[in-house]
């Protein structure tokens, strides 16, 4: 979602474009568009696609030579060529796709239907996000994707999706840290269990007497776990 080719380069045939072409764009389309760092100063021409449309399948959907297979199951597809947003600019564009919002905070859609309809499988992520790396000149560039476009806004975290990397672990915080091997961990674990089993116990008591300050419990508490 970082990058795509032009819709009419792909499934959205325009075929006025052909007699504009390298006319400047009529105001009835720019429709006052304010002026941002990429169109200042430049004049702004009409172009074509230069590729060639077709008519695919039984319902006759529109799609450029650049699919010769996916042409194979045109009916099969369902595209949809009225979406529009007010963003002009890729970043607050996307964010508005994934999220509903062109202002981050908001809870991703992946969020919103792991909220409604929750997970199959109580031991797996509701859902998971690829994120992939490219290479240029033999440097290594990440995806310019954010984690708000999968985040879970003002919603639980547990809502919100699992990176899926393709370099280093697949996921992050599964593996144990660089000097931490599985039975410190299972230390840690344990004792954290503890802690809250006798944080319960103490807290019945506490409601038990609630005349008494929390300090009076408190280092007794940590003398118990050995803090």
């Amino acid at each position: 979602m970082a990058g795509a080719p032009s819709q009419i380069d792909l499934f959205d045939y325009k075929p006025e474009l052909v007699k504009h072409f390298r006319k400047p764009l009529p105001p009835s389309v720019s429709m006052g568009q304010r002026v941002t760092a990429m169109s200042k100063g430049k004049e702004q021409l009409v172009a074509p696609s230069k590729y060639q449309f077709k008519r695919q399948g039984k319902s006759g959907i529109w799609m450029c030579e650049l699919f010769p297979r996916l042409r194979q199951v045109a009916d099969d597809l369902c595209i949809i060529n009225s979406l529009n947003t007010n963003a002009i600019n890729h970043d607050p564009a996307k964010t508005f796709l994934c999220t509903g919002s062109e202002i981050p905070g908001r809870a991703s859609m992946g969020a919103w239907i792991s909220y409604g309809l929750g997970s199959m499988n109580r031991d797996l992520p509701d859902f998971v996000v690829p994120t992939s790396a490219f290479w240029t000149g033999g440097t290594r560039n990440v995806q310019a994707l954010y984690s708000r476009l999968w985040g879970s806004g003002p919603l639980p975290s547990k809502h919100q999706g699992v990176k899926f990397q393709t370099a280093g672990d697949p996921v992050l915080f599964l593996s144990n840290p660089k000097g931490i091997d599985t039975s410190i961990r299972r230390r840690m674990l344990d004792t954290g269990r503890a802690v809250g089993e006798d944080c319960r116990g103490w807290s019945a008591e506490f409601r038990q007497r609630p005349w008494e300050p929390l300090g009076y419990w408190w280092p007794g508490l940590l003398q118990q776990n050995g803090r």
